[in-house]
C-alpha cells in the first residue's frame, strides 16, 4: 500500500504540546498519494541523465481548523510536482514523507538527483537526513544565503498558488485538502512535454 501524503499527528517525532492538544486529525483523507502526479517523473525526467528538484513549504489557513501545510517536490526543468505531503504542523517530517512518497512511486533511479533547498532550519532536521541516507544517489544542496538559486521553481509555484486562492476561504483542512489536491492535478496536466498550457 503506497504512503498517504498526509502527515499525522501521531507520526511527528516532536510535536508541541500546545498543537497536540487542539488539533485533531485523525479524520482527514485524500485521494491517494503519487496517482494524482500522474507519473510526471516518467514523462518528463527519465531521460535526463541528472535530475533536478526543489523543495518548499507553504501555509494556508482554514476558518475553523487552523492552518495547513503543504510541502512540495518540483522538477526545475519540467516545473511539475513530483511529490509533495500535507499536515498540520510545519515540520522535517512533512519534507521526509514527500520524499518517502518520490521514492516509492519512482523506485531505483538509476540517476543522480539533485535536491535543493532553503537554508532554513526545517530542512536541517535528522528526519529527512535519515530518509535521503537510504538513497546514495541523492545529492542535497542548500541555497546560497540571500539567494533564491536553485529553488525558484518553488517559489514560482507556491506564489502561482496563492494568486490562485485568491480571497477563497477554506472552513476545514479537509476543505483545503481536497481543494489543493485537485489543484496539484490541474497543475501537473498544465505543463506537457513540450511546454506549458494555461491554468
Amino acid at each position: 500500500m503506497k504512503n498517504s501524503p498526509i502527515l499525522y499527528l501521531h507520526e511527528y517525532e516532536y510535536l508541541p504540546e500546545d498543537v497536540l492538544y487542539w488539533k485533531n486529525d485523525e479524520y482527514l483523507s485524500c485521494r491517494g498519494p503519487a496517482s494524482n502526479l500522474e507519473a510526471g517523473f516518467s514523462e518528463s525526467a527519465s531521460a535526463q541523465s541528472t535530475l533536478h528538484l526543489c523543495v518548499g513549504i507553504g501555509t494556508y489557513k482554514t476558518s475553523r481548523d487552523g492552518e495547513l501545510y503543504l510541502c512540495a517536490l518540483i522538477n526545475t526543468k519540467s516545473r511539475r510536482i513530483e511529490g509533495y505531503s500535507l499536515g498540520v504542523y510545519r515540520s522535517a517530517e512533512l519534507v521526509g514523507r514527500a520524499l518517502e512518497i518520490f521514492f516509492e512511486e519512482y523506485g531505483d533511479l538509476h540517476q543522480t538527483v539533485i535536491l535543493r533547498s532553503s537554508q532554513n532550519p526545517v530542512y536541517k532536521k535528522k528526519i529527512m537526513e535519515h530518509v535521503l541516507e537510504k538513497q546514495p544517489t541523492v545529492i542535497w544542496e542548500t541555497t546560497q544565503k540571500g539567494t533564491r538559486g536553485g529553488v525558484m521553481a518553488v517559489s514560482t509555484f507556491f506564489s502561482q498558488l496563492m494568486r490562485k486562492i485568491g480571497g477563497q476561504v477554506f472552513t476545514t483542512w479537509q476543505d483545503l485538502i481536497d481543494w489543493l489536491e485537485e489543484y496539484i492535478i490541474i497543475y501537473n496536466k498544465s505543463y506537457k512535454r513540450n511546454g506549458r498550457t494555461r491554468l
